[in-house]
């Protein structure tokens, strides 16, 4: 049984997946920054509505970003904490590929896209493989709503704030408003599993991309970029 996390917003939610499908999905309706008192009475009620314990997890499958410094952390150490205590495997899922997994049922190439602040967006592209499973082409990009590359479907949560320019790009786009899903983490997860490709606890960190504006401003660096293969 595989527990996936998902706090990289505003509005988190857990998830379960066995037998090779989602068995259950719970949202977190309180922001990141409260998660941490919420997480593991949450986590009861999931396993509960299933007539499951903690003892039946054989898997952690954690959202780690781009998103929320806070919300990513607290569920990043949860998740950690879990695997740890249980001795069971971690998986760590990019939170731009879920929610592009979100989308596989219908598309075969999305683009999605979060708040990266200043105007600009996180970005990352990924196809559907022959199994329905979105696969990252490329790592996180930071970029202007103007210079995303061309795709499908843009999917994400800003993309209303960004509507007129995604749509005047091109005419056939789709462009879909999304929050991520910790059922999208959980299937991405387990197909890590069933892969071997599994997280190293010690040296798994929140999938930041570049530092905040308060770290900015002491001087910590600029804008960043990191170069992700495609899992």
């Amino acid at each position: 049984m595989l527990l996936a996390i998902e706090t990289s917003g505003l509005t988190g939610s857990l998830a379960l997946f066995g037998d090779g499908q989602l068995l259950s999905e719970r949202v977190l309706e309180s922001e990141g920054r409260r998660h941490a008192q919420t997480l593991v009475s949450e986590v009861g009620l999931l396993l509960g509505g299933q007539g499951l314990t903690v003892s039946d997890l054989s898997a952690v499958a954690v959202s780690i970003g781009p998103g929320s410094f806070t919300g990513l952390r607290v569920g990043l150490v949860f998740a950690k904490t879990l695997a740890w205590l249980r001795g069971i495997p971690l998986l760590s899922v990019n939170t731009l590929q879920a929610m592009a997994q979100q989308c596989a049922g219908e598309y075969g190439e999305v683009l999605g896209i979060s708040d990266a602040q200043r105007g600009e967006v996180f970005a990352v592209l990924c196809r559907r493989d022959v199994g329905g499973l979105m696969r990252m082409v490329d790592g996180v990009r930071v970029l202007s709503p103007g210079e995303l590359p061309d795709a499908e479907v843009v999917a994400g949560p800003v993309v209303e704030r960004h509507r007129v320019v995604l749509e005047g790009q091109s005419a056939s786009r789709v462009v879909l408003p999304i929050f991520p899903r910790a059922g999208a983490v959980a299937v991405l997860g387990a197909d890590q599993l069933l892969r071997g490709d599994v997280a190293n606890a010690e040296q798994l960190e929140p999938l930041y991309v570049r530092p905040s504006y308060a770290e900015e401003k002491r001087g910590n660096g600029g804008k960043g970029q990191v170069v992700e293969s495609g899992k």
